[in-house]
């Protein structure tokens, strides 16, 4: 696999790259129809977790997403849809979550951040880097104890309804 295939980041949330490496190469192979122990099916590619990474080298996790929605077109023989004038979604509302303090809570800063990216993607507004539902599932919010962060829980709780929101879509 050529090693350009994924633009590399540091310090922002990435994928491991011997993760997606692995499976990328099964993923060839079985489009290549070589003989493998676990050929790579449209379910494999929809559910596939990578390891996320934040402070050491790590593949772009918006290129490697769009590259398996591609893929899975490719296995069902789909084409990429014809753009088309989408229909008004129903706007959502961004959420509010409880600030904790001297307990474990979310950094408000890398929730802020996210939270806005995606309501923004689920609102179709525009966006430098829309999210996807494995997106969702796989962030990592750092955290915090002694100074104010946002109750874990809720910030969970909302990440879940949000993922559905982006599966749904």
């Amino acid at each position: 696999m050529p090693e350009s295939l994924f633009t590399r980041v540091r310090w922002r949330e990435g994928y491991d790259i011997a993760d997606v490496d692995a499976f990328i190469e099964r993923l060839t192979a079985t489009i290549e129809g070589r003989s493998i122990d676990q050929p790579v099916t449209v379910d494999d590619i929809r559910n596939v977790i990578f390891t996320p990474v934040r402070f050491r080298e790590g593949y772009d996790v918006q290129e490697v997403d769009t590259f398996l929605d591609l893929a899975v077109q490719s296995l069902q023989g789909g084409q990429p849809p014809v753009e088309t004038r989408p229909a008004p979604r129903p706007q959502r509302d961004s959420p509010t979550f409880t600030l904790v303090r001297m307990q474990e809570g979310y950094d408000p800063l890398d929730v802020d951040e996210f939270v806005d990216r995606v309501m923004a993607t689920v609102n179709g507004q525009p966006v430098d880097r829309p999210v996807t539902a494995r997106e969702i599932r796989t962030i990592q919010f750092s955290t915090v104890r002694i100074r104010e962060g946002y109750e874990v829980q809720e910030v969970d709780l909302f990440l879940d309804e949000a993922e559905g929101w982006l599966r749904d879509s």
